[in-house]
């Protein structure tokens, strides 16, 4: 059947990567090499980090996808940056700096950033869920049903559980009862907070960053990737750890 779950589930996939293939190019196109390295490495290393440690945590999973980076799909790093640098473009093609005063543009540029992000992701997440692309609830409670929805390789363990680590002994006592009971849409609120403050941090940073002319593309790179490595854990256990 050519319109199957599967078929949606491929289709997404390809067209994440297609995403990424496009903004990398543009932004390659118009920035040059070394610019679109730092913030395309920046951003997929944030994104998979944090997305890692969700999973880890025990707090959802990935199941049925054809390429992973270790506990999630790669296109969730891959789109996740493609997503933010379309953002950041818009808001630089609307708001210019100019003569403006730099740290009071970049906190606004900032949360019109983390805004419409978070406006798209209002309208991506709840499709992962309702076809188990994304699963917040234990194995026990997902809904999976031959014919209604294609179980891809949900027959495999892999990525259908969390697997035994040290953070999920960590985050056990927070599961043990009600996982994040605030929905929207059936997805935890908890999330949207998530994708606000990441899209929010990247963004600041990463402008601050690049607005730093005498440095150097390694000094540039090296703060940046300090920041990036110092966030994720900070940034995972402080939003993965409110059940709210």
């Amino acid at each position: 059947m050519l319109l199957s779950p599967d078929f949606f589930k491929s289709s997404f996939e390809v067209t994440c990567f297609l995403l990424f293939i496009v903004c990398f190019f543009h932004s390659y196109s118009k920035y040059g090499f070394q610019k679109t390295f730092r913030e395309f490495l920046a951003g997929f290393i944030l994104s998979a980090g944090c997305e890692n440690l969700g999973v880890l945590s025990g707090a959802y999973v990935y199941p049925g996808f054809h390429f992973y980076v270790f506990e999630i799909p790669l296109v969730n790093p891959l789109s996740w940056i493609a997503l933010v640098y379309l953002v950041m473009e818009i808001t630089n093609r609307l708001f210019p700096l100019k003569n403006r005063r730099f740290l009071l543009y970049v906190i606004i540029v900032s949360l019109i950033d983390s805004t419409l992000a978070l406006s798209v992701d209002l309208m991506m997440d709840p499709l992962a869920t309702i076809y188990n692309w994304w699963i917040w609830v234990p194995v026990d409670q997902a809904y999976i049903t031959e014919d209604i929805v294609n179980p891809y390789n949900f027959d495999l363990i892999t990525h259908m559980t969390t697997p035994d680590n040290p953070i999920s002994i960590y985050f056990e006592n927070i599961f043990s009862e009600n996982r994040y009971p605030t929905r929207l849409f059936g997805i935890p609120l908890i999330n949207f907070i998530a994708w606000f403050v990441f899209v929010f941090v990247f963004s600041i940073q990463f402008r601050w960053i690049e607005s730093k002319i005498s440095w150097s593309h390694y000094k540039k790179l090296t703060y940046l990737l300090l920041l990036i490595l110092i966030e994720i854990p900070i940034l995972g256990i402080t939003l993965i750890t409110p059940n709210i």
